[in-house]
């Protein structure tokens, strides 16, 4: 599957065109790419089609160069934009603080070229005697490049996800194998994966690992054996196919889906009965020798599937995203561990982006979408006026777009019902829209974009002085980009909670905020609401991600407010 690696290249030539001061077409080719990197289906399979131009900001002149670089592994136009700018602008840009036009001074004025480059300047203290930087930016750079390091080196859940269904669905069809799961902590539903795991049963292990090395996915081999194999796939992740045998399956899936703190608490609940737990099976080991050595010694107690595993050891079996020793084990043992939320649980999305905004659609195409995956309700929710990353909605524009929503309203061929809002700035002023225009909106949804130096003394004053029904992504964290808000969370849900304000996990990539940990620990004190924040009909569908993150916090469906039929969130809003 190529969306990434196209989407990275549509984002490179935005940021090579910014450089040049081009009008209009940077911000073209960013949406493109964004819509490309969200599709859930192959670009190659849409291309073949003939349906590219289809996808959402996808014009003819960006879908001739998708089909240049599916047919011909080669996009000219990019490759000669780099040729006048010979820099990692994708690793540079990744460094919060640097955009394309710094990058380029940069590289003009020290020959900075990628992020070694970069620290090595900044250590030197060369970047500090740049005019118009100095030493803040310097140690901005820093500050943040550590950060941009570990985003070359993992991938966010969301953009591997594309390549793993791609990757199941081919395995699973091929006659060579018989079982296939993918493990680590893509199946635990980590906000980033290093590389992703999978285990695989095969009668003819060479001919499985023929067909995992040789397909037009595969970029390299970095090794080939008869049990194990590493490829790197298109988008630059590396797979690892590990083939076991079918009476230790169960113990391979919990051995390498981790996590590593939980494993070991499993590996101590088996000393505890003198018995042996590993990758092949749970062993009973009091009547071997101490002398004696292997890593299938010992009486073979369970390991054809994680039930037995798990039963064996007395506990409940574990939800791959409960399993990072944070309290599951003791839950298990006592049989008391929670009904997680379900994806098919949730009823309703409670922030989207509109073309009145940033987003790519129209109120009425992102409506249509959502009633094609089978949603009840969705709150359209644009930027507020001083949102500074793009152009926001005005009062007026929002005006218009409450009769846009008025007349699929009167359709009776529209069965989702639409909330009107908007996502209101919380500034150290309060919010950028008035009460009066808060009272036109059927929920208001509060974000924070900046950084002020008391962002929880900014918050709480805007629940309290404000209507606001929504926090949107609390943290404002973009992972591996910006470093979360210096947030008071503790105190931040408290006021929340007494002002009824539900705080979002944000099923964005990048965001997946609140982050899984804060929502474990507070869930008993707050209301949450997964939303996709989507800006494209496409994005609609990342709403699994941020149901993810509820469920490795813990969350039933009574902590997840839109599982909630709408009257009930009406109710509870209004009061």
């Amino acid at each position: 599957m190529k969306n990434k690696e196209i989407a990275d290249q549509l984002y490179e030539i935005a940021d090579f065109l910014e450089i040049q001061e081009v009008e209009y077409k940077p911000r073209a080719y960013r949406r493109a790419a964004r819509s490309v990197e969200s599709l859930s289906e192959d670009v190659e399979d849409i291309y073949e089609r003939g349906e590219l131009q289809e996808i959402d900001d996808v014009g003819e002149s960006i879908a001739e160069k998708i089909a240049e670089y599916l047919e011909t592994g080669e996009l000219e136009y990019y490759e000669q934009l780099k040729a006048d700018l010979p820099v990692d602008i994708d690793a540079l840009t990744s460094v919060e603080g640097i955009g394309p036009q710094t990058a380029k001074t940069l590289y003009e004025k020290l020959g900075v070229t990628d992020l070694d480059d970069l620290e090595r300047a900044a250590r030197e203290g060369a970047i500090a005697e740049i005019e118009g930087f100095g030493e803040k930016t310097q140690q901005n750079i820093l500050d943040h490049i550590g950060m941009a390091k570990a985003g070359q080196e993992r991938m966010l859940l969301g953009r591997a996800f594309p390549i793993a269904d791609e990757l199941q669905e081919r395995l699973d069809q091929a006659d060579e194998f018989e079982r296939v799961d993918i493990a680590g902590s893509f199946r635990r539903r980590r906000p980033t994966v290093g590389d992703l795991d999978v285990l695989a049963t095969a009668d003819d292990p060479e001919a499985a690992m023929e067909v995992f090395c040789t397909h037009e996915d595969v970029k390299d081999v970095l090794s080939r054996g008869p049990t194990k194999s590493s490829v790197i796939v298109s988008g630059d992740l590396q797979i690892d196919l590990r083939l076991v045998d079918p009476g230790e399956y169960g113990a391979a899936l919990v051995y390498f889906t981790g996590s590593k703190d939980h494993n070991i608490a499993l590996r101590n609940l088996a000393i505890d009965r003198d018995w042996k737990l590993n990758e092949y099976r749970l062993f009973d080991v009091s009547d071997v020798e101490a002398s004696e050595s292997g890593l299938r010694k010992g009486e073979r107690i369970a390991g054809g599937t994680e039930d037995d595993v798990y039963d064996a050891l007395d506990l409940a079996w574990i939800p791959p995203e409960l399993r990072e020793d944070t309290g599951e084990i003791d839950v298990a043992a006592n049989d008391d561990l929670p009904e997680l939320v379900e994806l098919s649980d949730i009823q309703g999305d409670l922030q989207l982006h509109t073309d009145y905004s940033d987003g790519s659609n129209t109120v009425q195409e992102m409506v249509n979408a959502a009633d094609e995956r089978g949603l009840d309700y969705v709150l359209i929710s644009d930027h507020g006026p001083s949102f500074q990353f793009a152009s926001g909605i005005n009062q007026d524009e929002f005006e218009d777009q409450r009769d846009d929503i008025e007349r699929l309203r009167a359709d009776d061929d529209v069965e989702v019902e639409t909330l009107h809002g908007i996502e209101a700035e919380i500034t150290t002023d309060g919010l950028d829209v008035s009460e009066e225009w808060c009272d036109r909106c059927d929920v208001v949804v509060g974000a924070m974009h900046s950084n002020p130096s008391n962002p929880t003394e900014v918050v709480q004053q805007a629940f309290v002085e404000h209507p606001i029904d929504i926090f949107a992504h609390p943290s404002n964290r973009l992972i591996h980009e910006r470093e979360p808000l210096d947030l008071d969370v503790e105190a931040v849900v408290e006021t929340a909670a007494e002002e009824g304000i539900a705080l979002e996990i944000n099923a964005q990539p990048e965001r997946l905020d609140l982050d899984w940990q804060n929502v474990k620990e507070y869930r008993d004190d707050a209301t949450y609401v997964v939303s996709t924040d989507a800006h494209t009909t496409s994005e609609l569908d990342f709403m699994h991600l941020g149901v993810a993150q509820a469920r490795r916090g813990w969350c039933t469906t009574d902590d997840v407010l839109n599982t909630k039929p709408l009257d009930e969130i009406r109710s509870l809003f209004e009061g």
